[in-house]
């Protein structure tokens, strides 16, 4: 059952997580308006509150919320929506 309530669109850039005061680097594999999806080593658990940075775009420090995670890396839910 799909709980998605925007579209995700395929993007790749770099990524910077900042979380627990470490700075954790991935990749964005998708984005939407309300929520990406990141490559990247974690040790996060879920609801774990991060700040997002992707590398060339004006999404500098975005509060965001670990609401999945794989083995590759985690769902973001950002807390407020992105305008693009």
């Amino acid at each position: 059952m799909e709980k998605r309530t925007s579209a995700r669109l395929a993007f790749r850039a770099k990524a910077y997580i900042h979380w627990n005061n470490e700075e954790i680097e991935g990749q964005v594999e998708n984005v939407s308006v309300d929520g990406a999806f990141v490559t990247a080593p974690s040790q996060m658990h879920l609801n774990d509150v991060v700040a997002l940075t992707i590398n060339d775009t004006p999404t500098v420090g975005i509060n965001a919320k670990v609401v999945r995670l794989t083995s590759t890396g985690m769902g973001l839910r950002f807390e407020k929506t992105l305008h693009f």
